[in-house]
């Protein structure tokens, strides 16, 4: 079995020409560095340098072998750097997660817990809304997906975390917020809508629906909080989770 090391003093004299030069590169002594090339050249059962006082080339067989063991000790290298690598991953755990995850403390409090288990995992977050994803689940670029609602599949799992009831957001000033809210009213106020996608929508459009009117949109934003200003500037009303 031939070490490593031996080939390395190899490389180094072969691309030096000049064995106390090899040695500072190699920070090794001199005399230690001509044994080991002469025990090399023994283990393999031929002359890899000429010797001309302090001249040192290679022969014909030590051209032949230079490429070979620059070779060898590349990939030693990346074998090296491969493991290091793999010993230095962090686990990593991607999540998606719709608003209503935040304003419940849903989200934060997973963070927590899996951290204090999981010392050093690095969590990526992407806020989306459900149907994007879901989406993202199954191509396998999130591991967990916090959504208002999904139905469980053969490729899902999902877990009730969280029930909470939908309040209708009314400016405090508005006429509405003294109304009693029968569907005839509902039916003419201004909606401020929220982006859910498709899913989303169509259930929100449904439960309208089965309380005997249709919402008119003045306008859909991306998220709860910017609803909430809108209602607060007397532009509509919004309807959105409890929290």
């Amino acid at each position: 079995m031939i070490e490593l090391r031996l080939l390395r003093y190899f490389v180094a004299v072969a691309e030096t020409e000049h064995v106390g030069r090899a040695a500072e590169r190699l920070h090794v002594s001199q005399s230690p560095l001509s044994r080991q090339i002469r025990q090399l050249e023994a283990m393999l059962g031929v002359p890899l340098f000429e010797r001309d006082g302090r001249r040192i080339r290679l022969t014909h067989a030590g051209k032949n072998l230079v490429t070979p063991a620059r070779d060898l000790l590349g990939r030693a290298d990346a074998f090296v750097r491969d493991a290091r690598a793999i010993t230095a991953h962090r686990a990593r755990v991607a999540i998606g997660f719709v608003g209503t995850a935040l304003a419940t403390g849903v989200l934060p409090a997973g963070i927590r817990k899996l951290r204090a288990r999981h010392a050093g995992i690095e969590v990526a977050l992407r806020h989306a809304t459900s149907d994007v994803q879901l989406a993202l689940l199954r191509d396998g670029e999130l591991d967990v997906a916090l959504v208002s609602s999904v139905t469980a599949t053969r490729e899902l799992r999902a877990t009730r975390l969280l029930e909470q009831p939908y309040r209708l957001a009314v400016a405090r000033d508005s006429a509405l917020a003294k109304t009693p809210l029968t569907a005839r009213v509902l039916g003419a106020a201004a909606w401020i809508g929220i982006r859910a996608g498709e899913r989303g929508r169509a259930r929100w459009f449904s439960a309208c629906a089965a309380a005997g009117f249709m919402p008119s949109i003045a306008v859909e934003v991306d998220n709860y909080a910017s609803a909430l200003a809108l209602v607060d500037a007397g532009m509509g009303v919004a309807a959105m989770p409890a929290s």
